[in-house]
């Protein structure tokens, strides 16, 4: 006896499960099924037919022009968003936000004055670890730290 429950009865296809099964179903081109074979060891080689290249001024043409494209849509967008920014006025709601934290420290400062040093302290504090991660890092580059070498050591 079969005690799995059998899945319910599928509806008619309309066409838009049609389409989308026609479309979302890909042909694996050889050279990408022969790269993917080459992952793999002991799997069978296939021979590639030379696929012809575009030629290089042919595809410096199609960068520059999607650079472009992509420059100019760009430009609009902004432009856009600008307007629209200036419209809602969030050109005053930028500025009261860069305002809050000096106005937020400053209301700190009135009703503890204690915090004037606390603060002072921690800006102390932040700035010697700005200074040693800086020192870490230059560190790490000049010694010549290797991530590969580390890795193989780790696996040894």
């Amino acid at each position: 006896m079969n005690t799995t429950p059998e899945p319910p009865p599928r509806e008619p296809e309309d066409a838009l499960d049609q389409i989308l099964r026609q479309e979302l179903r890909w042909e694996v081109t050889p050279q990408l099924a022969a790269q993917l074979l080459a992952l793999v060891p002991g799997a069978p080689v296939l021979a590639l037919s030379a696929q012809a290249r575009p030629k290089s001024w042919y595809s410096l043409l199609v960068l520059v022009l999607t650079a472009v494209a992509i420059g100019f849509s760009l430009a609009v967008t902004w432009q856009i968003y600008r307007l629209v920014g200036d419209e809602l006025g969030l050109g005053a709601m930028l500025a009261q936000i860069q305002a809050a934290p000096a106005v937020g420290l400053q209301r700190l400062y009135d009703a503890l004055p204690i915090s004037r040093q606390v603060v002072g302290l921690l800006v102390v504090v932040r700035n010697q670890l700005h200074w040693l991660l800086l020192a870490v890092v230059l560190w790490i580059a000049l010694d010549g730290w290797q991530p590969r070498r580390l890795a193989q050591h780790t696996t040894s």
